[in-house]
Parts: structure tokens; C-alpha cells; sequence
């Protein structure tokens, strides 16, 4: 076995607790998604009728706070059983939320902003588990004509990315995205500044996660203009409200 090989595998023997990107983008953020779940549960004005859904989603986040906490025990060379799991419990929870829509239990605008961190923390767990994968077909490939297979397979797909990269920097970038993407995340301030009356800027940052702070303050100083919302104090003791 190549010894780069060995040193590749030495990195899958390592706990995910110990993997500063999962622990961050994964595991953080899931644990932002239950706590705001819980917050939302907390201030919805809930009846005999809808007591079941309340039940229903609490215990689906119950779920995927512990099944998060069992991934980081786990080494990334025996994680995907339990990653699967992690992701099941993520989907049943969106589900059970979608379902829970149907009711005035939980705003669309709510619901638009849970299903985005979710949808965002299964795209990043669908990466580890190709990851393992392929870490699992290079541990059972010996020989040296299996090494060269497996180089000359790298040089075609970094050309092959090369090739891509080129092309993609003369594609100019759709409005309609862009419009799309700004229309969402105002949507999700806009959620997030009504379930709590009154929000900061990192408030706001620590749900929404997939863009910067200065980002978040000129959406919010555009809503503003927009008249969609409105500032209390200055610099970073502002507080944002909806009118």
C-alpha cells in the first residue's frame, strides 16, 4: 500500500468530534436548527388541536439533537451507519415541520427558513458520506498497478476540473438566482425579527449562517429603505423590529 494511502486512512481512524469543519458546519449548526425550533414551539399559541403537532415536532428534534451528539463518538472510518441516521432524523424533522404547515400552527415564512438550514446540513453530510465512500475503496485497494490506476484517475479529474473552471469564469452569473437567493434570506430575516419581536444583527447571524454579518446589515439597511423594518439604536447596539 502507498504510504500516502496509509497517511489518508490514519485521518479516517480520527473521531468526527475532531474534525473542526463537521464540528462547525455540521454539528453547530444542527444544534442552531433544534434551538430555534424549540424557541418557535415556545411562542406559537398552541390548542387541542394543534398540541399534537407541537408533541410531534418536539420529539423529531429531540431525535436529531441526539442522534448529532452520537456522531461526534464515532470515527469517520465507521461514521456512516450513524451519519445515515443523523440524516433520517434531520428529514423527519422537516417533514414532520412541512406537515405541521398545514395548520396555522407554523407561518410558510417560518417554515421557509427551517427548511433552508436543514436542506443546508444535508448537503454538507452527503459530502462526508461520499467522503467515506471513497476512503473505503482506497483502503481495499492494494498493488502498485491499483496505485497507478488511481493517480492516473487523479490527473484526468483535476484537467477535467481545470477544463470546468475556465469555462465557468466566462459564464456570467444569472440575475434570477441572484434575485432569488437576496428574496430568501430577506424572507428569513424578516421570520426571524418577527418570532422574536426585536433582533440584532447577531441574532440574525447566528440562525442565518450561510452568509457574513455585513451581508445581513446591508439586507437589513435595505429593508429599511423598503420600510419593511425599522432601527433602534446605533452600531451594534441596534436593534431591528418589523413595522
Amino acid at each position: 500500500m502507498n504510504t500516502k494511502d496509509i497517511s489518508f486512512n490514519d485521518i479516517n481512524f480520527q473521531k468526527l468530534v475532531q474534525d473542526e469543519n463537521y464540528y462547525k458546519y455540521i454539528f453547530k449548526k444542527t444544534e442552531k436548527i433544534v434551538t430555534v425550533v424549540f424557541y418557535i414551539l415556545n411562542n406559537v399559541e398552541s390548542d387541542k388541536k394543534t398540541e399534537t403537532h407541537v408533541s410531534n415536532i418536539a420529539s423529531k428534534a429531540h431525535l436529531v439533537h441526539e442522534h448529532s451528539l452520537r456522531t461526534l463518538e464515532v470515527k469517520r472510518s465507521a461514521s456512516r451507519e450513524v451519519l445515515e441516521q443523523f440524516a433520517q432524523s434531520l428529514i423527519a424533522l422537516e417533514s414532520t415541520f412541512r406537515v405541521s404547515a398545514a395548520t396555522p400552527l407554523i407561518a410558510p415564512e417560518v417554515l421557509r427558513a427551517v427548511v433552508v438550514e436543514i436542506d443546508t446540513v444535508l448537503r454538507g453530510l452527503r459530502s462526508y458520506l461520499v467522503e467515506e465512500k471513497k476512503a473505503d475503496e482506497s483502503f481495499f485497494s492494494f498493488g502498485e498497478e491499483s496505485a497507478r490506476a488511481r493517480i492516473s484517475s487523479r490527473k484526468t479529474s483535476v484537467t477535467k476540473g481545470l477544463v470546468a473552471t475556465e469555462k465557468d469564469s466566462d459564464t456570467t452569473p444569472n440575475k434570477t438566482t441572484t434575485v432569488s437567493a437576496t428574496a430568501d434570506r430577506r424572507s428569513r430575516i424578516q421570520t426571524i425579527i418577527e418570532a422574536k419581536g426585536e433582533a440584532t444583527i447577531k441574532d440574525i447571524s447566528d440562525i442565518i449562517t450561510d452568509c457574513s454579518e455585513k451581508t445581513i446589515q446591508r439586507e437589513l439597511q435595505s429593508m429599511i429603505e423598503d420600510n419593511l423594518v425599522k432601527r433602534q439604536g446605533e452600531r451594534r447596539w441596534s436593534r431591528y423590529s418589523l413595522f
